[in-house]
């Protein structure tokens, strides 16, 4: 749902919900930031060292981090390193 200040009436007004596709922007340019940041100190990470700095980055389950991450693999954020089959990479 979307709210926005309106200085006529003073208050919060309702704006209606985002598309999902917006929905899905949002979440990607989120997750790019949080990977950049992520590999800026790494530059490949195994998948349970992934899992774990972002369950700490963001505060979130294990289980949602595993969705963040097929998330981000679906979407060519991260990939497999082709010479390390298990480590992350950005491309």
């Amino acid at each position: 749902m979307q709210f926005a200040w309106d200085k006529q009436k003073a208050m919060h007004v309702y704006l209606g919900e985002k598309t999902p596709k917006e929905k899905n922007k949002r979440k990607e340019n989120e997750l790019l930031a949080m990977a950049k940041d992520i590999f800026s100190v790494t530059k490949q990470i195994t998948y349970n060292d992934l899992v774990q700095r972002i369950v700490e980055y963001m505060d979130i389950s294990e289980r949602t981090a595993k969705s963040y991450i097929k998330f981000m693999r679906e979407h060519n954020i991260i990939v497999k390193n082709p010479h390390s089959n298990d480590h992350f990479i950005i491309p």
